[in-house]
């Protein structure tokens, strides 16, 4: 038993219990009771230092008598409690040399847990000096067990006395769990650590410097309530400044009968902040067990990475499941057996693989398939060599096993048992497990806790969530890496998860704020984390309760409901931001009064509460008396009753805040909530004159009862905020004048020029205005009768063309004036002059250096925008659908100039498809154009002439789309040749790589003077959905913009109707290409055809729509409604057809979709390596060319196929066409800050900047994507640059082979190649190094370099080099020192590789060389791949 009782009183309460006891109780137990010697041995343990009471050994009759004693606020059992159990703090922004102060190494974190593993290299007091002089605590002696610097104190507790057997009797870690929270809370930085190579890297803590204290109160049964309280009573007396514990219950206990909650809130009178974990007990609700509102609740989420873990059977299908499998079977194949097929006593046990269960003789040397999920003792007892568990649980995180094992749902499962049961020797190989990047993270862990507090409804809980999910962090060598007999892996480091991992998380971001901020109170720290939660959307949830509909809006935004459909039940203000809880603005503080309000309100009476404060003051009166919605949260939450007529529920919070930002500020209430939700600020305008002002607002909300859980916002804004919405609510019957009544409001706020404020008025359907105001305007305005509510114009995301938004590239990108006299030279199909995207409102004259022409055409005409067009054929040889002039008829051209250059287009779309802003990447650029493609395609005559022109003409930057069916000889290239010359007059040359992917070598612009762009993918991909007669829905891939009239039509094998007239048969007919289909039959129908083709066939044949066989990783037009399906889902569809009398379908207008793994290189997009120079790496960089909306010629259809009569101005296309003019704009952004630039400087720039792509989702990884996507903000300060001009290609092209004469002719100059100017392709100085070698050889080479320095002035860049092994990279010298811009220094890169494998598609290694001054990171990627010799 646990009491808390007056200090004077416990001994006495003790011996008058005991007293008792004698008399009364009778037997084995009377007996028992005799045998004391008094009181005294009944005792346990004594709370002395920082609160009061006792644990003790009672009778269910002695503690009740205990509990109506004067001087006792509460008698409860002990009860056992359980543990809840790098790249996590760089997740969520929180990087090793982010801003720290000195005072962190003056927070001491205290750890309750399993003690600690002090040699860990986590724990390394190197450079700490002596412990703060406020450490009062103890390092408790051991003979196993001293304290250091950085562990500065050490307890354990143990009121039971008796230990277990695998236990250490001292603050030693013999369970691995403390070690782990502990290094994650303030462990040292380590690098090159990992578990068994999995997330390697550096490991750290939130608050390094910070100083550890250890409080051993868990042990391998559990942890006692009667040892957590003897913890907290010497933590707090210690002097520690936060308290750390990721324990707790298995349900919600009253607070005071609760350890936690005691010991939190004494520590809160101390000025402590405990922070604990939710629990492990989700996704069920109301299961969150840390509730106290004066402690700090923390869920669990995921990071970007994930463990997978492959099974392969012996059939060749292929099976992903969850786990972290550290052993490595080299892929060996094993028999399978299910565990029911091999029981020791019963296939019941047996089937789930329990210990004991299995027959050794069966299983031993096999692999085998288990129905339920644990440790997989069993089959590691019986002498399997692995396990493959199906288990209908959550895969959102993995587990550790003690052999090979993967986790499989229930179908991949049920398939595995169903290969076993049909295959007479099956068998199966598990892989070691893969790490994989999340796109859907952060989300909610579905293990961690959710709310609400079944204590206090209206007190949201939990409070935050933090990373939890696969936490690499100490580990203890005392145990394994389970934990369970027979693992016999003893490791530094662990990889678990729990909200275990997530509370040290938050424990850490805690003390990063006491150190900056020493004097703020526990729930000023906790505030300031809750505020600045990472943030995404508001949402409409379930309701969680039959009786109570939920209402709660956090100060922070939520975590996005799409993949946390709990939402704040699960992650409450949302997710941890370190950096941004160290300046918060404002807080809501909350002392200890606060709380006894607070208790007051849940019905605590005074005679509780002064003994729990220990003031006889302390007392419940109609003052003191509040209710949990006045207590001062950083959220909000309000249970609404059912019961009642009313329609509506409401209530109102009372709320103060501190001014801790800006002395001077003024703040803006903005409220973001849902209809159904009414939220109301008074005042809606908070001012301050100083830091440490209070002041205090009323929120009150209201909502129609009876509906489902409601989620909004509440955010306290000091920015500035110009034109602001003005929402008056329903408009006024009748007719009335809207801007009439909108300038008068205006007017008496503003004076008589009210009106030139006025942007627009509503008056159609409602009633409001938009307005410039400032705010103390709005704030007048706010206050007014007749007004609803006034809020700042905020930006809002539509789902659009939205390429440049996804490489972070806004419209509101900083720009120069003189973008308007960059002119890109667009060599394409011409251009649809007429485009709103080709507008010139707002644009001057061309620029004074232009001196191209405007070719003379009856049919069109050049502007502002577009200065300039020519058009070349040179054997004038016209298809009947050419236009002889530089007017578009085929669209590509209109395409690829809007992407560049287009302007600001609102409301563009392809039939409602990809709806929104189209814009091209400088859209202030000039366009000057030349055709140079056709019906026919593109001559290498009209090429070279167009460059000849565009050169001259004055252009910044030639884009150009084109390009060969393979590479060539640079000199027998036009391209390369024309780009050649472009160079040479300080024009770069951006060049599509290609559609020939994913081959290797397919890459067909390979000069190392122009930039070749490979395709990627933007975050929306589009699906068209198949819905058959029997409500089976299939979902396949195209652009379909038509929607059928009717339902159902019938659905027609094209293998069914062949065209036997004109000699085509079914095995012809069955690819439904043109003419092969007989219309009679087709007509009117739905066709399903067995590959992928136009859609001229069906078309013709008057089929209504086809059903195409084949995959497509990126949609396509089609001349009618097609919908390409994978071959599964195409067999279903055609076994319906066949199976089916009057089989029947219907194709659904295209849906679009968030692809949450973009960016990735697209299939089509050619490879490296580069075909003529192996050692120049190729492509350069990705850029997005998959489904992107751009401007389109009214001269041809959507398809451009005869039969398709949909004319629009704007369509959806892919190819690396798409991607060229994204890097040109890109380029030419560049360009226009930085005009002198030479175009390697400009291509290194974009190079070196590039963030390098996912290999999981790359597996061709620098053949597929080059240094990787490309960000044009980033790339306008690149730090450094790797220049070059034209003597370095001739260099370069001396050490090819090419000879002086023709480099003279070439050049025009009197170059000529000697042993000064004959240099290798490694010599080159090019932003990317890659080394072909020889499969299973060692191949050694010597890279030189020189960068400029165009960053800052003075400054010093280091080398930091990533390599896989079989790869070694040397920089010499590793650091290089600026004194000025324009600086250059050279350096050498030493590169050693060895390549195995037989198949180039998984030979080559990939590393990298960044050159990091601490604010430009100049990244370039090293490869070596093998190349077989000939």
């Amino acid at each position: 038993m646990v009491i808390q009782a007056s200090l004077v009183q416990w001994l006495k309460l003790i011996t008058f219990a005991c007293t008792l006891l004698a008399v009364s109780s009778r037997g084995a137990a009377s007996d028992d009771r005799k045998a004391h010697n008094g009181a005294s041995e009944l005792l346990l343990h004594s709370y002395r230092r920082s609160f009061n009471g006792f644990a003790a050994k009672l009778t269910n009759e002695e503690a009740e008598k205990l509990a109506d004693m004067e001087g006792v606020v509460s008698v409860f059992q002990s009860q056992k409690k359980e543990l809840h159990t790098v790249r996590s703090w760089d997740f969520v922004g929180f990087f090793e040399h982010s801003r720290r102060t000195v005072l962190e190494s003056d927070i001491i974190v205290a750890v309750l847990d399993t003690g600690i593993w002090p040699e860990s290299e986590s724990f390394d007091d190197k450079e700490f000096g002596p412990p703060p002089k406020k450490w009062k605590g103890s390092c408790q002696k051991s003979s196993n067990f001293t304290c250091n610097n950085k562990i500065i104190g050490a307890r354990y507790y143990r009121a039971k006395g008796d230990y277990p057997l695998e236990d250490l009797q001292s603050p030693r870690d013999s369970v691995g769990h403390g070690s782990h929270t502990a290094s994650i809370a303030a462990g040292a930085v380590v690098s090159k650590e990992s578990l068994y190579g999995f997330r390697a890297g550096t490991v750290r803590g939130g608050v390094p410097s910070a100083r550890i204290a250890v409080y051993k109160i868990c042990w391998y049964d559990g942890c006692y309530d009667e040892d957590i309280l003897a913890a907290f009573d010497d933590a707090i007396a210690d002097g520690v400044d936060i308290i750390s514990l990721s324990v707790g219950g298995f349900f919600a206990s009253e607070y005071f009968s609760d350890s936690i909650a005691i010991g939190a809130f004494h520590s809160m009178k101390n000025g402590i902040l405990t922070s604990n974990s939710a629990g492990n007990d989700g996704p069920y609700y109301a299961s969150v067990v840390n509730i106290s509102p004066w402690s700090l609740s923390v869920g669990a989420s995921t990071i970007d990475k994930k463990f997978q873990t492959m099974v392969k059977l012996g059939n060749g299908k292929v099976f992903k499941g969850t786990s972290i499998n550290t052993f490595d079977l080299k892929g060996k194949f094993y028999p399978l057996i299910w565990g029911a097929d091999a029981p020791k006593y019963s296939s019941s046990e047996s089937r789930v693989c329990l210990p004991g269960s299995l027959n050794e003789t069966l299983v031993k040397g096999k692999i085998v398939l288990c129905d339920y999920l644990d440790f997989m003792e069993g089959p590691l007892q019986a002498g399997a060599v692995g396990a493959i568990i199906r288990d209908d649980g959550f895969k959102d995180f993995a587990y550790t096993f003690m052999l090979p094992a993967s986790v499989l749902g229930l179908t991949d499962g049920s398939d595995i048992l169903h290969y076993i049961n049909t295959t007479k020797k099956a068998e199966a190989a598990i892989l070691r497990s893969t790490e994989e990047k999340d796109e859907l993270a952060p989300y909610v862990a579905s293990f961690s806790s959710r709310g609400p507090s079944i204590l206090s409804l209206d007190i949201l809980k939990p409070d935050i969530t933090a990373p939890g999910v696969d936490i690499l962090a100490a580990w203890s060598e005392a145990t394994t890496v389970t934990g369970v007999i027979n693992d016999k892996r003893i490791v530094p480091y662990n990889i678990i998860s729990g909200t275990s991992m997530s509370c040290p998380h938050a424990t850490a971001v805690a003390a990063y704020v006491k150190s900056f901020h020493p004097t703020w109170s526990p729930s000023a720290i906790k505030s300031a984390l809750m505020t600045t939660g990472t943030n995404t959307i508001f949402a409409v949830g379930e309701s969680y309760i039959w009786l109570l509909t939920n209402i709660c809006f956090a100060t922070a935004w939520p975590m996005s409901p799409k993949t946390n459909t709990d939402l704040e039940f699960a992650y409450g203000s949302g997710l941890i931001n370190p950096s941004s809880a160290i300046d918060p603005g404002l807080v809501y503080d909350a002392g200890e009064i606060d709380y006894i309000k607070f208790l007051c309100g849940q019905g605590y009476t005074s005679k509780q509460l002064r003994l729990v404060t220990g003031d006889n003051k302390t007392g419940c009166t109609k003052a003191t008396n509040g209710s949990a919605l006045d207590l001062n949260y950083p959220t909000f939450a309000l249970v609404v009753s059912l019961s009642g007529d009313d329609t509506y529920f409401s209530r109102d919070f009372h709320r103060t805040v501190t001014n801790v930002g800006s002395p001077v500020s003024t703040y803006n209430a903005i409220i973001n909530a849902p209809k159904e939700l009414d939220i109301k600020v008074k005042p809606n305008v908070l001012s301050f004159k100083s830091i440490g002002e209070k002041k205090s607002f009323v929120v009150t909300v209201a909502v129609k009862v009876g509906l489902p859980t409601v989620s909004g916002t509440l955010v306290w804004d000091d920015g500035v905020h110009k034109v602001y919405i003005v929402y008056m609510g329903e408009r006024p019957n009748g007719e009335f004048s809207a801007e009439r009544l909108h300038i008068n409001i205006l007017e008496q706020v503003l004076g008589s020029g009210g009106s030139s404020f006025l942007l627009h008025s509503y008056h159609r359907s409602f009633n409001g205005f938009v307005a410039k105001l400032t705010n103390d305007d709005a704030h007048k305005l706010a206050n007014m009768e007749g007004i609803v509510s006034v809020f700042p114009n905020q930006m809002k995301q539509l789902h659009t063309t939205r390429s440049w938004d996804f490489m972070g590239f806004s419209k509101n990108v900083t720009r120069t004036n003189l973008e308007s006299n960059i002119i890109i030279g667009m060599l394409d199909t011409g251009i649809w002059p007429e485009s709103e995207s080709f507008n010139d409102e707002g644009f001057g004259p061309p620029p004074k250096k232009w001196i191209g022409i405007c070719q003379g055409s009856s049919n069109f005409t050049c502007n502002n925008k577009i200065i300039g067009a020519r058009y070349y054929k040179a054997d004038k040889n016209f298809h009947p659908t050419d236009i002889q002039s530089p007017r578009d008829s085929e669209g590509h051209g209109s395409h690829t100039s809007s992407i560049a250059a287009g302007a600001l287009v609102h409301k563009a779309s392809l039939s409602g498809l990809a709806s929104g802003l189209a814009r091209g990447g400088v859209p202030s650029a000039r366009i000057a154009v030349y055709k140079i493609c056709w019906a026919d395609g593109c001559s290498d005559a009209d090429i070279l002439a167009a460059f000849d022109d565009a050169i001259a003409d004055g252009v910044d930057v030639i884009s150009l789309s084109v390009g060969g069916s393979f590479a060539i000889d640079y000199f027998n290239d036009s391209i390369a040749i024309g780009a050649f010359h472009s160079m040479k007059n300080g024009i770069l040359t951006s060049n599509s790589a290609g559609n020939s992917g994913p081959q290797l070598a397919s890459i067909t612009n390979v000069s190392p003077w122009s930039l070749s762009v490979a395709a990627s993918t933007i975050d929306r991909k589009f699906f068209t959905e198949v819905k058959l007669g029997n409500g089976e829905i299939y979902k396949g891939t195209s652009i379909n913009t038509v929607e059928l009239k009717h339902n159902l039509y019938p659905l027609i094998y094209g293998g069914d109707a062949p065209n036997t007239k004109k000699g085509y048969d079914s095995s012809e007919s069955r690819y439904c290409s043109e003419d092969s289909l007989d219309k009679a039959l087709v007509k009117g129908k739905i066709v399903l055809c067995d590959s992928v083709n136009s859609g001229e066939g069906p078309l013709a044949a008057g089929a209504v729509g086809a059903i195409m066989q084949y995959y497509l990783d990126s949609a396509f037009n089609f001349p009618l409604p097609v919908s390409c399906l994978g071959s599964d889902d195409g067999t279903n569809v055609s076994t319906y057809l066949n199976t089916t009398r009057k089989p029947k379908a219907n194709i659904l207008k295209s849906i679009e979709e968030k692809d949450e793994q973009a960016p990735y290189v697209i299939s089509f997009s050619s490879r490296g390596p580069n075909p003529i120079t192996y050692d120049i790496l190729k492509p350069d960089l990705t850029a997005p060319g998959v489904d992107i909306l751009a401007a389109w010629s009214q001269g041809t259809t959507v398809t451009g196929y005869e039969g398709d009569n949909r004319i629009v101005p704007y369509n959806i296309l892919s190819g690396t066409s798409m991607s060229c003019p994204h890097a040109t704009a890109a380029a030419a952004y560049i360009k226009s800050f930085n005009p002198t630039w030479s175009p390697a400087a400009i291509k290194s720039a974009l190079m070196t900047t590039a963030v390098p792509l996912s290999l999981e989702t790359n597996t061709d990884v620098e053949f597929a994507f080059g240094s990787g996507h490309l960000v044009p903000s980033s790339a306008l300060d690149p730090g450094l640059i790797y220049d070059a001009g034209e003597i370095d290609y001739v260099k370069f092209l001396c050490g090819q082979g090419y000879d002086s004469e023709t480099v003279r002719l070439v050049t025009g100059d009197r170059s000529k190649c000697s042993d000064s100017i004959n240099g290798t392709a490694w010599d080159l100085n090019y932003p990317s190094f890659a080394l072909s070698a020889t499969p299973g050889k060692s191949t050694r080479r010597v890279f030189h370099r020189t960068v400029t320095n165009v960053g800052s002035g003075v400054s010093i860049y280091k080398a930091t080099v990533k390599a896989p092994p079989g790869l070694e990279i040397e920089v010499q010298p590793k650091l290089l020192g600026f004194k000025a811009i324009g600086e250059m220094k050279s350096f050498i890169v030493k590169v050693k590789a060895k390549v195995d494998g037989n198949n180039i598609t998984n030979m080559m290694l990939s590393g990298s060389l960044i050159w990091d001054d601490g604010l430009h990171q100049v990244r370039s990627p090293v490869v070596a791949f093998a190349l077989e010799e000939e």
